[in-house]
């Protein structure tokens, strides 16, 4: 039987991976120590909620240094052309936390494996796990207030809401238990695993009012005049600057009369000043995201900026 203490070293698996972050360095020695004994002491005084905290402190560099172990493995196996051998440690290292798929990918070691349809399959999965628990950090709820975004947007029992780009469903079961059991939520996008593990979540949470719909990059595929609340969040720079009028087209083709397209995105900065976020070649202002819903007929009726890095802004038909 496992101690408390290694109990709650094993729930405390806690993935946290900012966009374009570099890796934080690794705690010292003496650091994980000194954490050790205050974890112990918070244990015997049964403070529980300090404890916790104390476990997830240390877990964190314990995961990565045995996530990094388990990669390497992999990466001779590759080198030796073990094919099977490399799959089969790459995905205990997949496994047991956040590998950087995008190294893998690029990694010579591993292109023999490109063709291989399970290390496809893997890295795609990798990839799924990774952006999901981007989405998921814990930091987000300082930059992006989901529950002034939400307190903002004042959803109304049995509204039909159109969540264009969801993701991991972050903003998608906020706006399902705001509409309620006589609302919907069309959560929408072009990635099937992400779809697979929103879908998950809503029925994890018995929201029985969310379905999800897989689309393509260039049309959300709405229902004509079928939604009352258009909600993009983090999504439209992923749409190129050309297009973007097109796009603002098709989202107001879904809205119902008095509906409403709601863009929260970044206000552009450069590296240097936020090493995270989109990257420079999507960076898209105000300015532009007004313009371009103004090709589908739609002004801003309504500004928020109490967020710190992103403009958010409802737009309604003329």
């Amino acid at each position: 039987m496992r101690s408390p203490r290694a109990a709650l070293l094993v729930v405390a698996l806690v993935l946290s991976v900012p966009l374009h972050a570099a890796e934080p360095p690794a705690a010292s020695p003496s650091r994980d120590v000194e954490v050790e004994r205050q974890l112990d002491q918070a244990m015997s005084a049964k403070d529980w909620a300090r404890a916790v905290a104390l476990a997830e402190e240390l877990n964190g560099p314990i995961e990565e240094r045995h996530v990094a172990s388990l990669h390497r493995i992999a990466r001779l196996h590759a080198l030796l052309g073990h094919g099977k051998e490399a799959y089969e440690w790459l995905k205990r290292a997949a496994d047991a936390g956040v590998v950087d798929v995008y190294d893998v990918r690029k990694d010579e070691a591993f292109a023999f494996l490109r063709g291989d349809e399970r290390f496809k399959a893997l890295l795609r999965a990798m990839w799924v796990k990774a952006y999901v628990a981007m989405l998921e950090r814990p930091e987000r709820e300082g930059f992006q207030m989901p529950g002034k975004v939400m307190e903002a947007l004042a959803f109304r029992a049995g509204e039909r809401v159109a969540d264009v780009g969801a993701g991991s469903g972050y903003f998608t079961l906020r706006v399902a238990k705001a509409v309620g059991p006589a609302g919907s939520v069309l959560a929408v996008d072009i990635a099937p695993e992400l779809l697979d593990h929103l879908a998950g979540r809503a029925r994890d949470a018995g929201l029985s009012n969310v379905k999800t719909q897989l689309v393509k990059k260039d049309d959300p595929q709405l229902p004509p005049r079928g939604v009352d609340t258009v909600l993009m969040v983090d999504m439209l720079h992923y749409v190129k600057a050309p297009d973007r009028g097109a796009y603002a087209k098709k989202l107001a083709a879904g809205l119902a009369p008095g509906g409403r397209v709601v863009v929260v995105d970044y206000v552009p900065k450069t590296p240097e000043e936020r090493p995270w976020g989109p990257p420079p070649e999507q960076n898209m202002s105000r300015a532009e995201v007004d313009e371009a819903m103004a090709a589908a007929g739609l002004v801003p009726a309504k500004a928020h900026d109490f967020l710190p890095e992103q403009f958010f802004v409802e737009y309604r038909a003329r």
